[in-house]
């Protein structure tokens, strides 16, 4: 029995317009991942050679070769949710923000990106030029329930990491669709088994972004490089990290938010570990960013 596609939308409205494609009408509809790879190999992207070789990589992955990756371009939010409503869901959404040839577009990202999250389950990535001005859109009340779902990513930059953002969402790609167990970082392949920590291989993300990539490459060489239950928690121990806790008021609080920890009275440690026991390996990443985080 064939293995269900992962399913990508590449949401930009500056996919290359060639002559051919045109008079096709390609552009009306998704378009489909030869024709995208088409684009990137024979197409000059400009600044957008980035999201070009992205689209290469994924294209050109064995997962994809296999039929386990569905890569779809669509050139404007509004077709994303027209094949929503067709039944064509998406497992991962990779959103562009704005739209410098419609401005009017650009207003309505925020409203557009809450009906894709509120009518899937899938994971956004907000891919844009503009990532600084981007959150206070993001950190609104209305988002919050849906804070697991989406990063916002900029367009070519780097993360906290050794990772670009097109590098960290073709792991994420590739790492959701193969089921294989086994990641990449920096060029290492990690062996993964699913455990109550982390669920799929992309997981293992979370803890780069959270403990920093050098610290998790260390730790997963001592341990082979290789994930399971045990080594999770081993990675999470041997940092020492600790946030707190303010049960009273339902607050998980980050030490570096000094001015809220100063206007309480002492409270008490949570390790990471205890974090993501209790609560999840998302709500530690939240804090973490956020500074507080309500629970």
């Amino acid at each position: 029995m064939k293995n269900k596609s992962t399913k990508v939308f590449l949401v930009d409205d500056e996919f290359p317009v060639i002559e051919e494609f045109r008079q096709r009408g390609v552009y009306n509809s998704p378009i489909s991942g030869e024709n995208l790879y088409h684009l990137a190999v024979n197409s000059s992207w400009n600044h957008l050679v980035d999201l070009q070789q992205l689209i290469k990589d994924i294209f050109s992955n064995q997962v994809c070769k296999e039929g386990l990756v569905e890569l779809s371009g669509l050139n404007t939010p509004t077709k994303v949710l027209s094949e929503i409503e067709k039944g064509n869901l998406p497992d991962i959404v990779i959103y562009d923000w704005e739209y410098p040839d419609a401005p009017i577009q650009s207003l309505k990202s925020k409203e557009w990106l809450l009906e894709i999250l509120r009518k899937t389950d899938a994971f956004v990535f907000v891919y844009s030029k503009m990532r600084d001005e981007i959150p206070r859109f993001l950190n609104s009340s209305e988002f919050a329930e849906f804070s697991p779902r989406f990063q916002l990513f900029l367009k070519g930059g780097k993360i906290k990491s050794s990772f670009s953002a097109e590098e960290f969402i073709y792991q994420y790609v590739i790492g959701a669709a193969s089921k294989s167990g086994k990641i990449q970082i920096d060029g290492i392949d990690i062996e993964f088994t699913a455990n109550n920590y982390l669920s799929s291989a992309s997981d293992i993300l979370y803890l780069q972004r959270i403990l920093g990539n050098q610290y998790v490459l260390d730790e997963l060489n001592k341990i082979n490089f290789s994930i399971d239950e045990a080594s999770v928690e081993k990675i999470l121990n041997d940092s020492n990290n600790y946030i707190f806790i303010n049960e009273d008021k339902g607050l998980l609080i980050a030490p570096t938010n000094t001015n809220l920890l100063n206007q309480m009275d002492s409270m008490p440690k949570i390790s990471y570990l205890d974090v993501i026991k209790r609560f999840s390996i998302s709500k530690l990443e939240l804090v973490l960013e956020r500074g507080v985080l309500a629970i």
